[in-house]
């Protein structure tokens, strides 16, 4: 016997609802996922980069014999004229002083021994900000060990995504 009966329209209907329902959702989970993906990847970068700016503050630039960064300090000093703390001044091994600060989106590096004066250890990208500050820790005399903290936020993908990075450092004479 013979079965010539093919499939119904409500059949195929319900079959097509089933399906895109369905490829609705692996796409939907698949959409979330590459988002979630893309923000983590750049919130790790940003935490590199945050970490990278501090290591260049805390172990100076360039060679390492004439890198004079806060490790290298023999004192340090937040001027009264930065109320929030953006710039540090420290006298180095040679007995000039230096200094760090946020400028434009940018640290600089300011040295009176070097050229040029001043030089960006890091400039952030256009739809990015840049927050830096120092502080000298409560219960830390004679200006031995600097706070640092440093924040980088940028948006991306109508989202604002962040890495951030605070420590101490012990200025006295600490091997690079």
């Amino acid at each position: 016997m013979k079965n010539d009966r093919g499939y119904t329209l409500a059949e195929i209907l319900t079959v097509s609802v089933i399906l895109t329902f369905v490829i609705g959702s692996v796409m939907g989970a698949f959409v979330t996922t590459k988002s979630v993906c893309y923000a983590s990847i750049r919130i790790l970068g940003l935490q590199r980069e945050a970490n990278i700016i501090v290591e260049r503050i805390i172990r100076g630039l360039g060679d390492p014999a004439n890198a004079f960064g806060l490790r290298s300090a023999t004192s340090f000093s937040i001027p009264a004229s930065d109320p929030v703390g953006s710039e540090i001044d420290f006298i180095g091994t040679d007995g000039n002083t230096r200094k760090y600060f946020l400028s434009a989106n940018s640290v600089i590096y300011e040295s009176p021994t070097e050229s040029p004066v001043q030089k960006s250890i890091y400039t952030a990208q256009a739809n990015s900000s840049l927050t830096l500050r120092f502080w000298q820790p409560a219960g830390y005399a004679d200006n031995e060990t600097a706070g640092i903290y440093i924040s980088i936020s940028q948006n991306a993908q109508n989202r604002t995504l962040s890495g951030s990075l605070s420590t101490y450092v012990n200025i006295r004479n600490l091997p690079k």
